[in-house]
């Protein structure tokens, strides 16, 4: 009684901050955080400005606000790893607020532990992966998850100011969301606008004026944030040399990321058509296109446009459609052992269809209204409560469909796409639970299906924990194995008596690296770069070769004797001497180091006639 008293009106927050705790305990004692693919790296170098040797706010991959103010934290304490901290808030961030709001939506101190154990056994086992190797995409995800959740779970109330001024927090994440990863806001906005759509026709009387003015007043808040942060961008993003540039990243998204470079011999023609000959091709191939100037924003669109023409010549609509809802089908209902399924997340997902479909059942008598506590007096069977949560679910897995499908049917599937669209599915699907939960808990039967529900949602978790703690384990150690090659090399490249060099790395031999957040930070200045990649041919890159006395990747490589080519041995470069010879530059590339057994350093000089 004596810690109700005192700290009863902090429990939520004592059991919201509990289960953050001992997750980000946990996680960081047991695993090393690491910043998920080579692109968050970089990323992160942009900011902290390793890159370019200062801090930057074009990131290029974000919208400008976010990243200006991530890179002004770099600016005032160079040393400490901003991003890193930034990515780890919003993920601790969200899963606090989540927690938050659900035990609140509990009675006793017991009810609040379990599901707090829940969903932190959720965030520490499903999706422990995206907590370690974090990724920008799968923060953007669960920023908006959370915002769906706490929107749809807001306290009623008839004032539309008030119910406005709870649902900013909502508004606020969903607008941070889009300044991190605006493709993948837009992509979960559908799933937003179900959670709104649902909880709008979940009011007593849908169609009033109040209404019309509470959820119009969200949207148009949404809306506003959305584009105060696009506009912010694009007058930041508006000079000549950058909107050349967001063409030329655009273009070579379509081409990469949705459709690919067609084969020389058999488009010979409309290569030769576009002044792109077939050793300037390979650089499209091995993404070492920053060698050549001529390979520029319009050359990329006309060949990603080419490409997208073929595509749709090779496969019918038809065809296309049944093929990927055989893959749907098949990655929805599979489970642990099939190869290619989404276990466990479809099986989670479809744990909390069945769940919230069970606790419509016992559902309250249409003639008692709530009382003042939100709360009818409970009944048997109601076919009106079963119908109002029925084409929810409904309109759920609609819209789910055609957001997977969508992804499938351009072959752009990787986890941290597939992995965020579940998340915010379940983000849902939890908030209808505890919607719920919230009319049916006085209900014996309505308890009954609940703990049922409850105790299905923790076997599962509990048999995925062993299977995922195993899955980062690995996965790290493998990380660990192969940069430990990658760290000698950098480290070789930093010697005293190499920093003055410039070093162009071989696309290909670079994307293996990963790099902790909070381990051996330096900030300093680097002495090579990739020879493509996204930030490639952009003012960031142009302003790194300058800072070395580079105007041309091609000229200095060949007439330099500080400037070098780096590969692994594993990778081709007969490719670097087609390429120069074809320009009537002929050259021959010298052996210099050979670091860590695995990584080649060359210089390139013109061949003697």
């Amino acid at each position: 009684m004596a810690f109700k008293e005192r700290f009863g009106k902090w429990e939520n927050w004592i059991a919201a901050l509990a289960a953050v705790v001992i997750l980000g305990l946990c996680a960081g004692v047991f695993f090393d955080y690491y910043y998920d693919l080579n692109d968050d790296v970089l990323m992160k170098d942009i900011l902290a400005g390793v890159y370019t040797g200062t801090p930057e706010g074009h990131n290029i991959q974000m919208l400008w606000p976010v990243s200006a103010l991530i890179s002004l934290f770099y600016r005032i304490a160079r040393g400490l790893p901003w991003y890193g901290l930034f990515l780890c808030l919003c993920h601790f961030g969200c899963i606090f607020l989540i927690v938050k709001r659900a035990v609140s939506l509990c009675r006793g101190i017991w009810g609040k532990a379990v599901i707090a154990l829940t969903i932190g056994l959720f965030f520490g086992t499903v999706f422990l992966e995206h907590l370690i190797f974090a990724q920008y995409t799968v923060t953007c995800t669960l920023l908006g998850a959370a915002a769906a959740f706490l929107f749809y779970t807001t306290e009623r109330c008839e004032e539309p100011s008030l119910f406005i001024r709870r649902n900013i927090p909502s508004v606020l994440l969903v607008a941070l969301a889009y300044l991190i990863r605006t493709e993948m806001l837009l992509l979960i906005l559908p799933m937003i606008c179900v959670a709104g759509v649902a909880r709008w026709g979940g009011e007593k009387k849908i169609f009033t004026r109040e209404n019309a003015i509470k959820y119009f007043g969200v949207i148009g808040l949404i809306l506003a944030g959305l584009l105060l942060g696009q506009a912010l961008h694009m007058i930041a993003y508006g000079s000549g040399e950058w909107r050349t540039f967001t063409e030329f990243f655009n273009n070579r998204t379509e081409l990469y990321d949705f459709q690919a470079p067609p084969v020389y011999e058999e488009n010979k023609d409309f290569y030769e058509s576009i002044g792109l000959s077939e050793s300037e091709k390979i650089l499209l191939d091995n993404y070492n296109f920053g060698i050549d100037d001529e390979i520029d924003e319009k050359m990329v669109g006309e060949i990603a446009r080419y490409a997208g023409m073929l595509r749709k010549e090779r496969t019918s609509f038809s065809e296309n459609l049944i093929e990927k809802l055989k893959a749907y089908c098949y990655r929805f209902t599979h489970g642990a052992k099939a190869e290619g399924s989404d276990y466990p997340w479809n099986y989670i997902v479809i744990w909390g269809y069945a769940s919230v479909f069970l606790m419509a059942l016992p559902g309250r008598k249409e003639d008692q209204p709530f009382g003042e506590n939100g709360y009818g007096k409970p009944s048997g069977r109601n076919l009106k409560n079963v119908w109002n949560i029925v084409w929810k679910l409904a309109l759920l897995f609609l819209v789910r469909t055609g957001l997977w499908m969508y992804i499938l049917w351009g072959e752009r599937d990787p986890v941290r796409i597939t992995h965020s669209l579940y998340l915010m599915e379940l983000s849902i699907l939890a908030a209808m639970a505890f919607e719920q939960w919230k009319q049916i808990e006085k209900a014996q039967t309505g308890r009954i299906l609940a703990g049922i529900s409850l105790a299905a949602a923790l076997l599962l978790l509990g048999t995925v924990w062993p299977e995922s703690v195993y899955k980062v384990t690995t996965e790290q150690q493998r990380r660990e194995e192969v940069n430990a090659s990658y760290r000698e090399l950098y480290d070789y490249l930093s010697e005293p008596e190499n920093k003055d060099n410039f070093y162009f790395i071989d696309v290909y031999s670079s994307v293996a690296y990963s790099e902790k957040m909070f381990e051996n930070v330096d900030n300093s200045l680097d002495n090579y770069d990739i020879m493509g990649g996204w930030a490639c041919k952009s003012p960031l890159w142009k302003k790194k070769l300058a800072a070395f006395g580079i105007d041309s990747v091609e000229q200095a490589l060949k007439d330099r004797e500080d400037v070098y080519f780096v590969r692994k041995t594993s990778e081709d470069m007969e490719w670097l001497c087609a390429y120069y010879e074809e320009h009537g530059t002929p050259v021959e590339a010298v052996l210099e180091k050979t670091v860590a057994g695995e990584f080649e350093i060359y210089s390139v000089r013109p061949k003697l006639k």
